[in-house]
């Protein structure tokens, strides 16, 4: 018989991106399941970012589905929208696993609305912070990153529960993707397994100052990154 956890005190908060694809199947893989999940739908035609392409919502619904997952949909794809920030601030879990669109930062409201949000940032923080931090991070150490950390005002600057390198993946070319995804999918496992085993949340670094904040990269820098070319020191 498969034994399912459900994290009761844990919710999650999920766009209809590939990266919420790999969450939702590591998640079921693993069997810890967020007690309810509020799904932020695009009814555009155009794709916003994080989506590969317009049946990431139909691929999101069939898991939830198929397995027995709570959820619920937004009237509006805006995490800080007023009526979002409503249906968060109602529900008894305290923390939300959050996976929204690219390049999208939670602001004051939503951050002081009693609940905690927990990000997995793409990059080995402090060090690499900002949108496209693994893209540089292949450029100049030649891994990708992937680090846990609670949501505060600052960009990527909350304290880091759990973070590790990877080894640079074999097609690059899928980085925003596929791989991108992976290792935060399997940082967000490690760190629900560290806080089931222990009942608490345990930080690996409370102070998360410093490094560097890498913004939109320049298409040039993005291409050398797929080859493989790594900075000179």
């Amino acid at each position: 018989m498969r034994l399912i956890l459900i994290l009761h005190n844990i919710a999650m908060v999920a766009a209809d991106t590939t990266r919420t694809i790999s969450y939702l199947e590591h998640l079921i893989k693993y069997n810890l399941i967020p007690s309810y999940i509020l799904l932020l739908l695009n009814k555009n035609n155009k794709l916003l970012p994080g989506q590969k392409n317009s049946a990431n919502e139909n691929e999101i619904i069939i898991l939830l589905e198929d397995s027995g997952i709570q959820y619920e949909i937004a009237s509006n794809t805006d995490i800080n929208n007023d009526e979002v920030i409503r249906i968060i601030a109602n529900r008894e879990e305290k923390v939300f696993i959050y996976s929204g669109y690219g390049g999208v930062l939670l602001k004051d409201k939503i951050i002081e609305s009693g609940k905690k949000f927990l990000h997995m940032h793409g990059g080995f923080l402090p060090d690499f912070k900002g949108s496209t931090a693994n893209y540089y991070s292949l450029i100049m150490d030649n891994t990708i990153g992937a680090s846990a950390i609670f949501i505060n005002k600052e960009i990527d600057c909350g304290p880091i529960l759990c973070r590790r390198k990877f080894s640079p993946p074999k097609k690059r070319t899928e980085i925003d993707h596929s791989s991108d995804s992976e290792v935060r999918a399997k940082i967000l496992i490690e760190c629900l397994m560290n806080y089931v085993n222990s009942g608490t949340w345990g930080y690996e670094l409370k102070n998360n100052l410093g490094g560097e904040t890498f913004y939109i990269i320049h298409p040039v820098l993005k291409h050398l990154a797929i080859l493989g070319k790594r900075a000179l020191r």
